[in-house]
């Protein structure tokens, strides 16, 4: 058996293109004997029969009655509001993926009853492969009609076109995304304080968010604009395009061997497994049902599947560094083998002054982790914990920077000491954060242990100082004025 980390010196990305892209071509939909193929946008033909029946599903929904429960707003109001609050949808904690699962499945399954396409399957958007939005959703008329697939108010800001490789690359992903073995660190963590299945927990967030919440989905959310970037992100059609892809992507997670629930708690996965999402969701008839994480594992007893699903990697969970992560996750930092330099703060990230943290690493730290990987009997890893941030109005996003002294607002991603962005969906703006809305600031888990690597074979790790650099990136249209502004409660930077 191999571990997380022999698998990347190994070299995971060799190769994972073609296992990971689904570019699948020339594929039908199963018949209903068996699952459905939910296929990738990616060459398919624009009258393609799924890319047909969603169309018109869409342009039926938008022509009805809008107060109608079996209408393309009321469906999207199951999710949030534009301009508005979540009403159901978890975003900062570990619910994220499950009650997404089901939400398109109730959309996959309304396109079906209304259309008659019994054996519809909903596409999906492989950003990876297609760094633009797929034409069928860009075309403003289709057969010389207005396409319900377009929404004329979508951003497309040409800066973030096409998706950049540190969002999106399957390099990234590889590392990032598809390299965990625990169901927190690939997705996003629990909210430490959670104790019970009250459903109000679904939608408080106060979670860790992992890489595929916190950059590709929430950044591509921000960078279509519109509806996009809000709580009624799904009254624009890419949303289950989008959300097809991220399903996609845990159900290749899974497909790797990876476990959603054995290395939790039985405390854990009882709050996790058997919270009830009850009422989320609409039938193809307007009545209202539940559903529970634990029926929503397995896609093929859900009646779909994936072109292209890997085949085990026989990685098994480096338990050590899980547990060690896990405790960093909850807030408990009562480990002996966990060093934490903690920062509180109350300062502001701003463009004009990046908000700056500084540690020594004690020389016997700096040389574990920049030892090679492997090495050591325990390899160290370096982590920026950034908790409880406040975020303006104004900002998309803030990006993670390691000692990097000269940062502007110009300095790109692809710079030697860039170690990662994290996205942030729209919230009202009534000056009280996210707190007044029902939702917990949102925290985020930047690794740093390759940045500083590259930076100390590049010569340019000078001494024992670590400095982790925030900035904001604006919001399309903002202005930079007071609402660019990233207040996080604390900073740690973290050897585990």
């Amino acid at each position: 058996m191999i571990t997380r980390r022999e698998l990347l010196k190994a070299g995971l990305t060799a190769g994972a293109v073609s296992v990971f892209s689904g570019t699948v071509g020339g594929l039908s939909a199963f018949a209903q004997s068996g699952p459905v193929m939910r296929r990738s946008l990616h060459g398919m033909a624009l009258d393609d029969p799924d890319l047909a029946a969603y169309r018109d599903f869409v342009g039926l929904m938008l022509a009805k009655d809008q107060n109608d429960p079996v209408s393309w707003l009321q469906y999207s109001l199951m999710h949030g509001r534009y301009g508005g609050n979540y009403r159901y949808c978890p975003h900062g904690d570990w619910y994220f993926l499950p009650w997404h699962r089901e939400f398109v499945l109730m959309y996959e399954r309304a396109v079906r009853a209304l259309t008659g396409h019994t054996a519809f399957a909903m596409p999906y958007w492989d950003w990876t492969v297609d760094r633009t939005m797929p034409q069928a959703f860009t075309d403003p008329t289709y057969n010389g009609k207005p396409n319900p697939l377009y929404v004329p108010n979508r951003t497309l800001n040409t800066s973030n076109w096409p998706l950049p490789d540190a969002w999106v690359s399957q390099k990234v992903l590889d590392e990032k995304v598809y390299s965990q073995t625990n169901f927190q660190l690939f997705g996003t963590s629990k909210n430490p304080k959670q104790d019970s299945l009250d459903m109000a927990w679904v939608v408080r967030g106060g979670g860790v968010q992992g890489f595929l919440e916190g950059t590709p989905h929430n950044l591509i959310h921000n960078s279509i604009g519109a509806f996009m970037p809000s709580a009624g992100s799904p009254r624009d059609p890419i949303f289950m395009m989008h959300h097809g892809n991220i399903d996609r992507i845990w159900a290749n997670w899974n497909a790797l061997g990876r476990s959603n629930t054995d290395d939790m708690s039985p405390t854990d996965r009882n709050l996790w497994m058997n919270m009830y999402f009850k009422d989320n969701y609409l039938t193809p008839t307007g009545q209202t049902y539940g559903a529970y994480p634990r029926d929503l594992q397995d896609i093929r007893a859900l009646g779909y599947t994936y072109p292209g699903l890997p085949t085990p990697d026989n990685a098994m969970p480096d338990e050590s560094r899980d547990a060690r992560l896990l405790s960093l996750l909850s807030a408990d930092t009562t480990l002996e083998n966990l060093r934490v330099l903690p920062a509180a703060n109350t300062e502001a990230a701003t463009l004009r002054a990046p908000l700056v943290r500084r540690v020594r690493m004690p020389s016997t730290l700096k040389s574990q982790v920049l030892a090679p990987m492997g090495a050591a009997r325990d390899d160290a890893e370096v982590f920026a914990l950034i908790r409880d941030m406040e975020v303006g109005p104004d900002v998309s996003s803030v990006r993670v920077f390691v000692n990097a002294d000269a940062l502007t607002p110009q300095t790109p991603d692809t710079d030697p000491h860039f170690a990662g962005e994290i996205g942030f969906l729209a919230h009202p703006d009534s000056g009280e954060g996210h707190e007044a809305h029902g939702k917990a600031p949102p925290s985020a888990m930047i690794d740093l242990t390759s940045t500083v690597r590259d930076l100390a074979g590049r010569g340019l790790l000078k001494d024992d100082r670590i400095s982790v650099h925030l900035i904001p990136v604006l919001r399309d249209g903002a202005r930079d004025g007071a609402g660019a502004r990233v207040v996080p409660a604390s900073i740690e930077i973290v050897v585990a």
